[in-house]
């Protein structure tokens, strides 16, 4: 059995060395092979054109697919980040492989605002308040598509609401070593749930 990790930057790691991202971890805990196909900047649209090679023809079993924090960035249209997820899921389908969606992570307003890089297109309270919307999107979604999810979103959150700050990197939008940690054995737990893996 090979897994697929198929997203943007929170799949891809930014800035942690490979064996310490989530997908190294979910490796590690289930004692599989696991790629991580995850490319920093990449949009739901750049994630479904790229598929076919870096999924499909790969021929893995299972395939995890979470993006749609860099479309809401530039204030892409919230449907079309679920339109490209849904043709995503059904491609999967159609190929025999299994789809997951994970849920993307919450984010520290204060700390994402005091980076250098372009701002998202309306502002940081906008994306929050887009993120939110969209997590609860996909939970409908994948229940529609009877796909499992992977609900980091509220991983990153404590009893309270508040994203756990202990978890994420200084830009308060990607996820630090803890977090990783936190993610793959989360992942590996469900996985192994779900796929009733030994």
């Amino acid at each position: 059995m090979k897994i697929i990790c198929h997203g943007d930057s929170l799949t891809e790691g930014s800035d942690i060395e490979r064996a310490y991202t989530w997908s190294a971890i979910v490796e590690h805990n289930l004692r599989l092979p696991v790629l991580n196909n995850g490319i920093g900047g990449d949009t739901t649209a750049g994630m479904l054109s790229r598929l076919s090679y870096d999924v499909v023809q790969q021929q893995p079993h299972i395939v995890i697919l979470m993006g749609g924090t860099n479309d809401l960035w530039w204030d892409l249209d919230m449907n079309l980040i679920q339109a490209n997820l849904s043709a995503m899921v059904n491609q999967a389908k159609y190929h025999g492989i299994a789809p997951i969606v994970g849920l993307p992570l919450p984010f520290l307003i204060e700390k994402a605002s005091a980076q250098e890089w372009r701002p998202p297109v309306k502002g940081y309270e906008h994306l929050f308040s887009q993120i939110n919307q969209l997590v609860e999107n996909l939970k409908t979604s994948a229940d529609q598509w009877e796909v499992p999810i992977l609900d980091f979103h509220s991983l990153f959150l404590d009893d309270q609401g508040t994203a756990k700050m202990s978890l994420y990197l200084e830009d308060g939008v990607h996820a630090a070593k803890a977090g990783h940690r936190a993610m793959g054995k989360y992942a590996a737990k469900v996985i192994r749930d779900v796929f009733h893996i030994a």
